[in-house]
């Protein structure tokens, strides 16, 4: 397997940037544009939305800012971080975007590991008097892995107390690759919560209630289609996870965080930990998006707000994978996803396994039998895997059982990768 690589390089015109990845991804970070991600990539495919018409330009304080409203906003794309709630009416909300530091400010950037197995680089923002904080992303990637690990910090760097969330927003590319126009075989999948505060699973927060994209549903699971509407709504979601997929070009993107039960009532905007915005038909705080031509949703995760003393951190630690294929989602592991419609099941002395879905690993699939002791009584090598490659699985294996208690049994499917093993898939038989 390839090691990682890192290097220093000019992207779209912007100086400064830094550029890793290994043989399946490549990474692109611009300190000078708010310590945004620019690039994530699989192979030739792009994930993140740039903004054509802003490449290569730079812009002052006093021009990031304009007269303050959305309409002047520098919407460079790619995946960045706010404070959060957002508002206009009282200094306990963030009045942004637009925002000339925490959102377009120049980012201090540095190397914190370079190795042939691991890459890890650090944005640090300006200081900011008016929310009293400081924010941090140090992105990491890893040899064998299409996964990108994203710890997030903010710090208290004013002599008063405050009170936060952290807010990661990915911009999604929903352009068709091959002409013009936008894909609507773009879908945002996010699980509902079965106890929602919100009478329909989630709220709309801006734009219109009958919009199209809203409402459209797959077991447990809200299904937004990217159709060239303006609108956001925010989810509930306990879940800890999301994805979004290129149906007509087979790429998945997926995002894993965590969620405090015992902070719920924290979380902004009525109790969100995830919301959608989606660029459009339609007008929004005083601006038509009906003639923008940069298609593209914002998968948007949120950290409950916390009170910081001075000096004091939080932390919010994200992971995102890539993977081909997708759709139907059944979950989001740590090694994968798992497609709808598949299963794990013992029958008539053999294990049926009957899977399909994508890996952010390369390497061995592995199936192992657990009892109630956790002993391994079977095992069996399912071979190779690989996030640029579809997972599709059909077998069946004869166990032996030898006085076990059929009720007490695991399957676990593995990922035996150079970096350690990982699992992708657990159930009881």
């Amino acid at each position: 397997m390839s090691p990682c690589w890192w290097r220093e390089i000019n992207f779209r015109g912007w100086d400064g940037a830094v550029e890793f990845g290994n043989d399946l991804i490549r990474v692109v970070m611009v300190p000078a544009l708010g310590g945004r991600i620019m690039a994530y990539d699989l192979g030739d495919y792009s994930f993140l939305y740039v903004n054509k018409e802003l490449e290569g330009k730079l812009f002052t304080p006093e021009e990031n800012y304009g007269d303050g409203s959305i309409a002047a906003w520098k919407n460079y794309g790619g995946d960045k971080t706010w404070p959060a709630p957002q508002g206009w009416d009282t200094e306990e909300e963030w009045h942004g975007p637009p925002d000339p530091l925490l959102d377009t400010g120049v980012y201090t950037g540095r190397w914190l590991e370079c190795s042939p197995e691991k890459v890890s680089y650090e944005v640090e923002s300006p200081p900011d008097t008016r929310t009293g904080i400081k924010i941090f992303r140090k992105v990491t990637i890893r040899q064998d892995s299409s996964k990108l690990w994203l710890e997030l910090r903010m710090k208290n760097v004013s002599s008063r107390p405050v009170a936060w969330s952290i807010w990661n927003v990915t911009q999604l590319d929903t352009r068709l690759r091959s002409s013009n126009g936008y894909d609507t075989n773009c879908h945002l999948y996010i699980p509902l919560n079965p106890e929602s505060r919100f009478a329909k699973g989630y709220r709309v927060i801006f734009g219109e209630e009958d919009n199209p994209q809203w409402g459209r549903r797959e077991g447990d699971l809200l299904v937004v289609p990217y159709l060239f509407y303006v609108g956001k709504i925010g989810v509930d979601s306990p879940a800890g996870w999301m994805a979004f997929v290129n149906g007509t070009e087979g790429y998945t993107w997926c995002l894993r965080y965590p969620y405090y039960p015992g902070e719920k009532e924290a979380y902004p905007d009525g109790g969100c930990t995830v919301e959608c915005w989606t660029v459009g038909r339609g007008v929004v705080a005083g601006k038509d998006y009906s003639q923008e031509t940069g298609y593209h949703l914002e998968a948007e995760v949120l950290g409950p707000i916390r009170k910081l003393k001075p000096e004091e951190i939080q932390i919010f630690p994200l992971e995102m994978g890539v993977a081909k294929g997708g759709g139907g989602f059944a979950s989001v592991t740590a090694a994968g996803y798992i497609a709808r419609g598949g299963d794990v099941r013992l029958e008539q002395g053999k294990l049926i396994i009957n899977l399909s879905g994508g890996v952010f690993y390369k390497g061995r699939l592995r199936v192992v039998v657990t009892d109630a002791g956790h002993n391994v009584i079977c095992q069996q090598d399912l071979g190779d895997v690989s996030p640029q490659e579809e997972v599709k699985i059909n077998r069946k294996i004869d166990l032996p059982f030898s006085n076990k208690n059929l009720l007490t049994l695991q399957a676990h499917l593995v990922i035996d990768h150079p970096g350690g093993m990982d699992e992708y898939y657990q159930t009881y038989l």
